[in-house]
């Protein structure tokens, strides 16, 4: 199986009034054709960061993510958006995402 989503040594950093919060550190993963992944962690630890840089909503600090092999920092602006098209993301209520009856 091919690999569809490779994120190597995504670093996330935000600076808020003079100080910076690491919101994701060194987060490395890769999703293969016919699978399905999630990604799992306590309220806080980063996951929707994760989701964000890997699909370059925001920009990360540093690492790569590659869609198809495509590095997404490579591309312009435009290609960007129209690779976007193909993309999905669900961005769940952790009180809702699992059903407990």
């Amino acid at each position: 199986m091919s690999v569809i989503l490779d994120v190597e040594n995504m670093v996330k950093t935000f600076r808020a009034r003079g100080q910076e919060a690491h919101a994701v550190d060194d987060v490395s993963f890769q999703v293969r054709e016919g699978t399905t992944f999630g990604l799992v962690g306590e309220s806080g630890s980063g996951k929707s960061t994760v989701a964000r840089c890997a699909l370059r909503l925001i920009t990360p600090t540093s690492g790569t993510s590659r869609i198809d092999g495509e590095d997404l920092a490579s591309l312009t602006r435009r290609q960007l958006r129209e690779k976007r098209r193909a993309f999905g993301i669900v961005f769940q209520n952790p009180v809702a995402a699992l059903n407990p009856g």
